[in-house]
């Protein structure tokens, strides 16, 4: 006995210290890995609304109406600006009245005049502190015309009216300023200066709700130091980060392609991940501690030593009792489970004894004797599919024999003159070999586009032009491969639940373009819109399905993901009376 107890608890002892070393290992690795792969993720989803905030200013920028109003405002009376900034309130308040993150547009003149392009212009109207706005406006001056991205808070606001409602409040929260200085379209020269205010609240919502473990933070940090965005009070907005040395480690490391690395912080170390966000030049950056991490590492090993004192422990009871009885039973049962596994389920094996082993035993025989049940079973079960696979073949039409016969009916109606009825024939033609397979699952993007046309012809002698579709698609991404039937649900869920259920003539816009080595779809409709229930709906697996392709809006969105992941797919943004907009986002292959 005591030559069995070395002999098991010295490699019980080395495999359960080799475990733990190895996982603490394993924790850190993974978790560093998670971090940085997280980081990545964050910093693309922040830069892409960096990017599209950029956009709205530069259409700001260059609009007719506000290059006219900064070259000519000195020759404007105060009712002509008022009317222009009513102008604008109302262009503007389209783009952003669905969009919760912009607050307020202001478009300063070279005088500092200010003009509220979009915002409350009466008590609640934002109103910059006097130093504050003009070392502002001089650094958007000194760019020339580059995006100038800062971080502030209430601070160096100064409104007339306190906030009263809770949805007020939310405009006086930390805010994230994006400025740039006007050019004339004509000469170049600066002529005004513009500033979107959005709300801070909108960027940490998108790492919000992320938990990357007990202690640790994530923030945003630009090039000098200054945390633009944080979802922990102890980590202010707009106030350099606590510990200075940080943002040198993170610039140092960036340069040299290392985005994680370890650091002592007010008396612990923690692993720091982090990644570039261009657009701003900022870094997302997660501070994780390392009391945590072996925390996990420790817990984990003391598991492994209670677990293994108790199998010990058993073990060496257990073989007092088991030794002479189980052994005889247990050999019985190993030969006729070896007769199992080679595919004998003929076995004789007594099952004499009362005891655990005959009772296992017993279920053994039972089991085989339940194999042989069932696999006789899926025999008959195989053999009744091919059956009823056979009867299906022998019961289809023969898709190639309805399409010879359309294309007969097409040269009758093409020898009779009759376009309107060859048109629609040579449409139905077309969308018969699209959903005949032709081509595998993939096809070009000119190849969906084309049956897409095809069957809008057909759906426009069933509305009786009642509505009308613009396509915009950039050239260079007619050849790229996207998966076949991913448009058409699409577009006819338009037509008919959009387009089809108002009185007046309806406009379907089909956009297609490259952005970020993506493939962006966009099929918009004025028609008569949804609410975020009936949305809900349609992603689900139960909702409406194509009556040509008989393929749901949901089966669409699944099939993306399926092919290339969970950040790929549909988005759709829609109001009840207005329009609704579908985004289709695929990668490029």
């Amino acid at each position: 006995i005591c030559f069995f107890i070395i002999v098991a608890i010295i490699p019980l002892l080395l495999s359960s210290s080799m475990s733990y070393k190895e996982t603490s290992m394993a924790i850190h690795n993974k978790i560093s890995t998670y971090s940085q792969q997280l980081m990545n993720q964050i910093s693309v989803n922040v830069d892409r609304e960096l990017a599209r905030l950029e956009n709205d200013s530069i259409e700001i920028e260059f609009s007719s109406l506000v290059q006219d109003t900064l070259i000519n405002i000195k020759n404007m009376t105060a009712w002509e600006v008022e009317k222009v900034q009513l102008t604008l309130q109302e262009t503007l308040v389209k783009k952003f009245a669905t969009l919760h993150d912009v607050s307020d547009v202001l478009i300063y003149t070279n005088s500092n005049e200010k003009i509220v392009a979009y915002g409350d212009k009466a008590g609640f109207a934002l109103n910059f502190k006097k130093d504050f706005i003009n070392d502002y406006l001089k650094r958007l001056d000194a760019a020339e015309g580059t995006p100038v991205w800062i971080s502030s808070n209430e601070e160096n606001e100064d409104r007339l009216v306190e906030f009263a409602t809770s949805s007020e409040q939310m405009n006086k929260s930390n805010c994230i300023l994006l400025g740039r200085a006007i050019v004339s379209l004509e000469n170049s020269d600066i002529i005004g200066r513009l500033i979107i205010r959005t709300n801070e609240r909108y960027f940490s919502n998108i790492y919000q709700g992320l938990d990357i473990g007990s202690g640790a933070d994530i923030f945003l940090i630009d090039s000098d130091g200054i945390v633009v965005s944080s979802r922990n009070k102890d980590i202010p907005v707009t106030k350099p980060f606590k510990d200075r040395t940080l943002i040198k480690q993170i610039l140092a490391y960036s340069s040299r392609g290392i985005n994680t690395f370890d650091m002592d912080m007010g008396g612990e170390t923690y692993l720091i991940a982090f990644n570039h966000v261009p657009t701003a030049e900022w870094f997302v950056v997660s501070t994780i501690p390392y009391s945590y991490l072996n925390s996990e590492a420790t817990r984990i090993g003391q598991k492994l030593l209670w677990l293994s004192l108790i199998c010990l422990l058993l073990s060496i009871i257990l073989s007092y009792f088991f030794s002479s009885s189980v052994s005889l039973p247990l050999k019985s049962l190993i030969k006729a489970m070896n007769k199992v596994k080679k595919g004998n389920l003929d076995i004789e094996l007594s099952d004499n004894s009362h005891d655990e082993i005959g009772e296992v035993v017993g279920n053994f025989k039972t089991m085989v004797s339940e194999i042989k049940v069932l696999m006789e079973d899926i025999k008959y079960k195989e053999n009744q599919k091919k059956i009823a696979e056979i009867k299906t073949l022998q019961a289809q039409i023969n898709p190639h024999f309805l399409s010879n016969a359309l294309n007969t009916v097409k040269w009758l109606a093409s020898a009779q003159k009759a376009d309107s009825i060859e048109t629609l024939v040579a449409s139905i033609i077309q969308l018969l070999h699209v959903s005949m397979g032709k081509g595998g699952d993939f096809i070009t993007v000119r190849e969906e586009l084309e049956y897409i046309k095809s069957y809008i012809k057909i759906q426009e002698y069933s509305y009786f032009d009642k509505f009308e579709v613009i396509f915009a698609v950039d050239e260079e991404i007619l050849d790229y491969k996207i998966l076949k039937f991913i448009l058409q649900p699409i577009v006819e869920n338009a037509i008919i639940h959009g387009i089809g259920q108002t009185n007046q003539k309806g406009l379907i816009s089909v956009k297609a373009y490259k952005y970020d080595e993506e493939l962006i779809f966009t099929i918009t409709d004025n028609g008569a819109g949804m609410g975020k229930e009936k949305i809900e709906n349609i992603l689900k697996s139960n909702g409406r399905k194509s009556a040509f392709s008989g393929i749901g809006i949901s089966n669409v969105n699944e099939r993306i993901k399926l092919n290339f992941g969970d950040e790929y797919g549909l988005n759709i943004e829609s109001m009840e009376g207005l329009y609704t907009s579908v985004e289709v986002r695929l990668p490029i292959i």
